[in-house]
């Protein structure tokens, strides 16, 4: 496990799909990922510590700490075409002991309903299934968001429960799903 972890450490990965180059995050890129973080049609859907979307400089503080510690996997969504970060696709509280992770992603709102999501996701299937031995990952998302149910359930994850709702970014009560994938080993 330890070697893996320094492999990441000296090298991370470039993953590429059809459409987008999913990457490590670069200074240059805090401001369009800070933009896509804030935007109210994603914030409306999400949970993430009010702390971290304080100034652009944390966020990216917090990226660096990811990627320090290799708790969290984070890759930034690179269209291939439009050279725009468009968005994020983690596998965050990566244990390598266990094989198990939780997925999270965001897209800007300019880029949904193009399959973008589904294809990051399943990108990073991929990756932390060969790559990072993965054989459980689960998902989180807003009940009020078919969409992002119908990219999880493309990308092989059943409906599990409903969690205890989470507190958005200005306190607002958001109703939780959780969602599974698993692969037996040597799948």
């Amino acid at each position: 496990m330890a070697d893996i972890k320094q492999w990441l450490k000296s090298q991370f990965p470039v993953l590429e799909s059809e459409r987008l180059i999913l990457r490590r995050l670069e200074p240059g890129d805090i401001e369009a990922l800070y933009s896509c973080m804030t935007d109210p049609a994603v914030l409306r859907h999400t949970a993430v510590g009010p702390a971290k979307l304080l100034f652009p400089d944390r966020l990216y503080r917090y990226f660096e700490e990811a990627y320090r510690s290799l708790r969290d996997l984070h890759f930034v969504l690179e269209h291939k075409h439009e050279h725009h970060l468009i968005g994020l696709c983690s596998l965050q509280y990566w244990t390598p002991s266990s094989g198990q992770a939780r997925l999270g992603y965001m897209v800007s709102p300019l880029y949904w309903n193009q399959g973008l999501a589904t294809e990051a996701v399943k990108t990073v299937f991929e990756f932390g299934h060969d790559t990072l031995g993965l054989t459980k990952v689960e998902a989180r998302c807003s009940a009020d968001n078919p969409a992002s149910e119908h990219v999880l359930q493309k990308c092989g994850m059943c409906y599990i429960s409903h969690l205890p709702a989470s507190k958005g970014l200005n306190g607002e009560e958001i109703p939780v799903k959780l969602y599974r994938r698993e692969w037996e080993k040597g799948e």
